[in-house]
């Protein structure tokens, strides 16, 4: 059963990525821990790619245009596709509609907000839609997600969302359960968008050496700049 996992994610480009941390950090030190985000998550999913058979790793990406931007990430054999409409619920509509039309049984797409995110919970997510025909959803501690999956397309879950609120992951649950679908819960993550989130993840990386290992060979050589400066 030919299965995809996508990684929707901004071309980082400085000024352009990770805007509500700066402040915290510069517009180019945003950005290249944005990179470093994108590495941790690839890596992230080549290790799911390694216990499924015939999963394919996507980029799905934005602007169209900026595919060079991706260059400094570490990935291999990823399909690239480029991210088409005027906001997230339509971004994530054409994302799986055109990859069902490819022929994937079964579509898991994840951000690249939470670098520490577990591997298992997005194999858990492939897992879950091979028994059932339901809608997995990953939450996020803000009221969002960080992972939604299906193995066909149900473009209500994307359509009258109340993007970047505290209100996402309900919502979408409520659509799910007008359309008669059955919604399967993962365990609770964060994704890392503010100052105190960004804290949050130095002190995880900290404590767990194992843990995005690109994010947190990062920020311990920008500790050691700033210390020396």
């Amino acid at each position: 059963m030919k299965e995809a996992l996508v990684l929707l994610a901004k071309a980082p480009l400085t000024g352009e990525v990770k805007t509500r941390l700066q402040g915290a950090l510069s517009a180019e030190e945003a950005k290249d821990l944005y990179v470093n985000f994108l590495n941790d998550t690839f890596a992230l999913m080549e290790d799911v790619r390694a216990e499924r058979d015939e999963l394919q790793l996507v980029l799905c990406y934005t602007p169209e245009g900026a595919e060079e931007a991706f260059e400094e990430v570490e990935r291999e054999g990823s399909l690239m596709l480029p991210q088409r409409g005027a906001d997230l619920g339509e971004r994530l509509q054409h994302c799986f509609a055109e990859l069902f039309a490819l022929g994937f049984a079964s579509v898991v797409a994840i951000g690249a907000d939470s670098p520490t995110l577990p591997g298992e919970n997005v194999y858990d997510a492939f897992e879950a839609l091979v028994e059932e025909d339901a809608v997995v959803l990953g939450p996020t501690d803000d009221g969002g997600y960080y992972l939604i999956g299906m193995r066909q397309m149900y473009n209500g879950l994307f359509q009258g969302i109340p993007w970047s609120s505290a209100e996402v992951l309900n919502t979408t649950i409520k659509r799910a359960e007008a359309a008669e679908v059955d919604v399967l819960l993962l365990p609770e993550w964060y994704d890392v968008d503010t100052p105190a989130a960004l804290a949050r993840l130095q002190e995880e990386v900290r404590e767990n050496k194992n843990a995005a290992r690109f994010t947190r060979r990062f920020l311990k050589n920008l500790a050691k700049q700033r210390q020396a400066n």
